[in-house]
């Protein structure tokens, strides 16, 4: 807990076997959990966006572990320690082609390998932040079906995944998807 804090699920839901849970953070070290996976580009840079904003809660010792790794082909991903967030490993996974672009085949492949590594890891409770903001042209609905299909394509291999979104109107976006799945 962060000061004392532990936030409550803003929605509580199961996608087959795994339950999902949609939580509003100001900080990711506020959530617990086995694992936390990070969409990332190829040489594992951690400057911007998300990225940025768990390097600066994890540690710059997570993005140093991360670049030994460089390069990360398209749809693949690693893992590395969970620094100082409240997972005992970040996996990040690329979703993004050559011209830096996401598609939604290359961001299926790389969730199914962050969800499979998270499996050989043992970790069963993972946290997806929310990552509108690092994909391009891509809405917090889209996002949120992308690891819902994930979590359905890989049945069995998550107890439950939490959804961690810092804005307002994204967890909104979110909250319309995982509505029906209550």
């Amino acid at each position: 807990m962060l000061f004392g804090f532990s936030p409550k699920p803003v929605l509580r839901g199961r996608v087959g076997q795994c339950g999902v849970e949609l939580y509003h953070v100001l900080y990711l070290r506020s959530l617990r959990a086995d694992a936390l996976v990070l969409l990332s580009n190829r040489l594992l840079w951690m400057g911007a966006r998300v990225s940025k904003r768990v390097r600066d809660e994890a540690g710059d010792m997570v993005e140093d572990e991360a670049r030994r790794h460089a390069p990360l082909p398209p749809g693949e991903a690693i893992h590395t320690s969970g620094g100082m967030l409240r997972v005992r490993y970040i996996v990040h996974a690329n979703p993004l082609n050559e011209q830096l672009i996401a598609t939604p085949e290359l961001l299926a492949a790389a969730l199914d390998s962050a969800i499979k590594r998270c499996e050989e890891l043992g970790a069963r409770r993972v946290i997806f932040p929310d990552f509108t903001d690092q994909l391009e042209g891509w809405s917090p609905e889209q996002c949120a079906y992308a690891i819902l299909e994930a979590i359905q394509r890989n049945e069995g291999r998550l107890q439950t995944a939490l959804i961690a979104c810092w804005e307002k109107a994204h967890l909104e976006g979110y909250q319309h998807v995982l509505a029906p799945y209550r």
